[in-house]
């Protein structure tokens, strides 16, 4: 990218923004479609990309590798999305296995549940960034050990071992988690 035009960019020149756009739009739009397999949601997660460059336009080094710039940003936002989809899989199960309907959900419930979802993205964000990336590749994507094992270039046995630490660490934090929940609705 023409360290100009990036120098316009922070000056807030919009002819800029356009250039960029034009020339990014579409690397960015494939590289999130590729990442969530779902076209609306990459043209909405493509252009929250464009409008973080806009908004942090004063933030931009000129001289730094641009593209890296925005498919970090890109990156970013598809780790958030994943989060958002693992979270509402782990609610929906739980709803289902406590043969809820969520009309059936009182205020007190909702707002519980919603702390709950904050409390998972709380500590699937504590994860490792290994045993994260595993984790979404097996509940956002629905990989089984053996696809995971040969994207990652590591063993089936690894996969699975992290899974199941993933999940060991969830349930143990969420178990206290649960239990603190309950004693301040019945206090």
């Amino acid at each position: 990218m023409d360290i100009k035009v990036l120098y316009a960019l922070k000056q807030g020149n919009e002819d800029a923004f356009e250039a960029i756009f034009r020339k990014y739009n579409a690397k960015i739009y494939h590289f999130v479609k590729d990442a969530l397999y779902d076209k609306i949601l990459a043209e909405d997660i493509t252009q929250n990309v464009f409008l973080s460059v806009w908004e942090h336009r004063k933030d931009i080094i000129p001289e730094k590798n641009f593209s890296a710039y925005l498919y970090t940003i890109a990156k970013n936002k598809v780790f958030r999305e994943t989060e958002k989809m693992v979270l509402s899989y782990l609610y929906e199960g739980h709803i289902h296995q406590m043969n809820l309907n969520k009309e059936d959900l009182s205020t007190e419930e909702i707002i519980n549940a919603n702390s709950l979802r904050e409390a998972i993205f709380q500590l699937i964000d504590k994860l490792p960034e290994a045993r994260k990336k595993i984790f979404f590749l097996h509940f956002t994507e629905d990989l089984s050990n053996k696809e995971i094992a040969a994207r990652l270039s590591v063993s089936e046995e690894n996969v699975a071992q992290q899974i199941r630490r993933s999940l060991d660490y969830i349930r143990k934090h969420l178990t206290n988690y649960i239990a603190l929940l309950g004693l301040i609705s019945f206090l």
